[in-house]
């Protein structure tokens, strides 16, 4: 379906407009997704960091490098809070 959109943009970019309606139609700025750990439904906000709920924990390098290593797939604020004190305690931190 995109190569269609992308096969003619007019001078007058009514096309360009069309296109760029579709593309946000089907790649929503935020999506309910579930999390990997615990697979509670959140909504995922990637394009908008700053107001995704997982910005609300603040990791450091090394705790964003633990989990990562642990999860592929986005995790909710809980679970990261959980995680990251896994790995405090693991590492004598706490």
């Amino acid at each position: 379906m995109i190569s269609t959109l992308l096969t003619f943009v007019p001078a007058n970019g009514h096309e360009l407009s069309t296109m760029s309606h579709e593309l946000k139609r089907m790649h929503p700025k935020h999506e309910i997704i579930r999390c990997e750990r615990c697979e509670a439904p959140f909504e995922c906000k990637a394009n908008s960091f700053t107001k995704c709920q997982c910005s609300t924990v603040q990791l450091t390098l090394n705790e964003v490098q633990y989990v990562s290593e642990l999860y592929e797939g986005c995790l909710c604020a809980n679970c990261l809070l959980i995680v990251q004190q896994e790995y405090r305690v693991g590492m004598g931190i706490l």
